[in-house]
């Protein structure tokens, strides 16, 4: 079998694990404050990186690209209050 001419160079990752970083949520009209938890696996034909993200103001991780991100990072009360979505599942009849 005959090797590919071109050679994939890996991306860097622009942040680290522990990074506070801002991140607007869809719907949402103003950023909010998380901290990357993980840097993704790379994938094949991908433009971007992704991470996983957490925010201390919801019970779950984020999966978002990395153009999703700003490191632009303001002082904490600047941030909205994301209120926690729940699934209907999880409401009490």
């Amino acid at each position: 079998m005959k090797e590919p001419n071109w050679v994939r160079i890996a991306m860097p990752f622009k942040y680290s694990v522990g990074q506070a970083v801002q991140y607007t949520p869809i719907g949402e009209k103003k950023a909010g404050l998380y901290k990357i938890t993980r840097q993704m696996p790379e994938e094949e034909q991908a433009t971007d990186l992704r991470y996983r993200i957490k925010s201390e103001v919801e019970a779950y991780e984020r999966n978002v690209l990395e153009c999703q991100l700003s490191s632009d990072v303001s002082a904490e009360s600047e941030y909205a209050t994301i209120k926690p979505r729940h699934s209907l599942g999880s409401r009490a009849k």
